[in-house]
């Protein structure tokens, strides 16, 4: 019989502060905390459901019931071992158990139930990257039906697997939040002030239970397939089950099969606010930020960044309680299309307090961002206007890769300059100075569009006719990035 102990066993991969990688269990991953840099995993799926587990387990520990209670703990600089020994030992006495292939209670799973557990699947359900059911092979080679996963890959699986499902077909439900939306963590100077900040107090819950139902592993209740439910917890909710999961150790020390099939459908989802996500709100009510392969988070800074309620729980406690001078993030998403996974992103994002606080330099940094955007596509449209006009490569597959590539790396530029050069001065300039400084920050955007613009020119296109097509389409793309600066400052 298998046994594997998370509390104890190496599973966790991290980075210390002395930028050395280890391996750890949970009890000397909370221990070292203080000393530890990140988790740091080849997936960002796995990377985010760690942290996430380690944050509603230390919710769970400690309870904290306000803002000043996560402060506290804060000041003591790393977590008191002692503390969460005496949490463990209860959660033995209640039947708990931290192995994961307990016949009982497996941790963060369910125990077979043969009305429900029918069918045995590949373990590569476990892992977005590996090619299964409408998941292309990219640089995995292996077959669905020969993959298989260590232990502590596993592990790590377990934590991610209900934070990223989508909706699929025989009524399989999505995550808590609908669609996987874009996660938040707080970037702190090492994993304790992460984790730390990253928690959410009792009364940062508003009006949902903080623990009734109990957080998964503390939880009795049976994972019923399909079962409707409309009410919830913030510990319960951190990690839903959405999908009712098995591991099915083999001999040699591997898992390569599970069974998997349907989990709850939870469907208030106007009464659920992730504690690590950000909303948008409209005339048709709140929704998650979604990600999305044609716009990567940073270009809804101005929303994640904000001391209203558009921002994640957390960011939102930080600037208004004065915390820190620069709010610094870690964005986790997979971009889906139905039951197709399409991409995962990881992203490091920052913004200066003095921004996030005022209004009116927000809207400027979103000023530029939106001009950004209309430069970027009239970017693209002048460099393909120059390929059909002079009608080089009638299949037009080289000419839409050229034109992805441009446009991708003058959205890069763009994305280095706003979060260096511009948040460095619109962070100290008055406000009655924001307007100024945003033309400023255009103009020389707007030149960069340009400068990309020529240097895919000079390497297209030479002959007389090329090159008075050339001057029309650059033309017209100064033309369009003066209307999108005209735009944003009539705004």
């Amino acid at each position: 019989m298998s046994h594997y102990n998370v509390l104890e066993e190496p599973w966790i991969p991290v980075i210390d502060l002395d930028g050395k990688r280890k391996m750890l269990g949970i009890m000397d991953t909370l221990a070292q905390a203080h000393q530890i840099k990140e988790i740091s995993d080849t997936i960002p799926s796995y990377e985010y459901g760690v942290f996430r587990f380690l944050c509603a387990f230390l919710m769970d520990v400690y309870r904290p019931e306000e803002w000043g209670s996560i402060q506290d703990l804060y000041d003591q600089k790393s977590f008191d071992m002692g503390t969460i020994q005496d949490y463990i030992e209860c959660c033995k006495k209640e039947g708990v158990s931290f192995d994961l292939f307990d016949k009982k209670r497996p941790f963060l799973q369910t125990a077979y139930n043969e009305e429900y557990d029918k069918n045995l699947v590949s373990v590569a359900a476990l892992n977005i990257a590996m090619p299964s059911g409408n998941n292309h092979i990219h640089f995995e080679h292996r077959k669905e039906q020969e993959q298989s996963m260590t232990y502590e890959e596993a592990a790590r699986g377990l934590c991610a697997l209900n934070l990223f499902c989508t909706a699929g077909v025989q009524g399989y439900p999505s995550t808590i939040n609908g669609a996987p939306p874009i996660y938040f963590v707080y970037e702190g100077a090492n994993l304790f002030e992460s984790l730390v900040y990253s928690m959410v107090a009792v009364e940062e819950g508003g009006e949902i239970s903080y623990d009734v139902p109990p957080v998964i592993w503390r939880n009795l209740s049976d994972v019923i397939p399909k079962q409707t439910e409309t009410s919830i917890s913030v510990l319960y909710g951190m990690l839903y089950p959405c999908r009712r999961v098995l591991l099915y150790p083999e001999e040699d020390g591997t898992v390569k099969k599970i069974y998997l099939c349907q989990g709850k459908n939870f469907v208030a989802y106007d009464s659920w606010k992730d504690p690590h996500v950000s909303y948008l709100y409209s005339d048709k009510g709140r929704s998650s930020l979604k990600p999305t392969m044609e716009k990567e988070p940073w270009r809804n800074i101005t929303t994640i960044f904000s001391d209203d309620v558009t921002a994640p729980v957390f960011i939102h406690r930080v600037l208004n309680e004065n915390l820190v001078d620069e709010v610094f993030v870690t964005a986790y998403s997979i971009v889906t299309n139905q039951a197709s996974y399409l991409d995962m992103q990881k992203s490091h994002l920052k913004m200066p307090r003095s921004i996030a606080m005022n209004e009116t330099k927000r809207d400027r940094v979103q000023e530029i961002i939106k001009a950004v955007e209309e430069m970027n596509h009239a970017l693209g449209k002048s460099i393909n206007g120059c390929f059909i006009a002079v009608q080089q490569d009638k299949s037009n597959k080289v000419n839409h890769r050229i034109v992805s590539d441009v446009q991708s790396k003058f959205l890069q530029q763009c994305r280095d300059y706003i979060l260096q050069e511009v948040f460095n001065e619109m962070a100290i300039v008055l406000e009655k100075d924001a307007s100024a400084c945003t033309d400023k920050f255009l103009d020389k955007l707007g030149k960069d569009c340009i400068s990309l613009f020529d240097m895919v020119a000079d390497s297209f296109f030479s002959s007389s006719r090329e090159l008075r097509e050339r001057q029309k389409m650059r033309g017209l793309l100064n033309y369009r990035i003066s209307q999108a600066r005209k735009e944003e400052k009539n705004e």
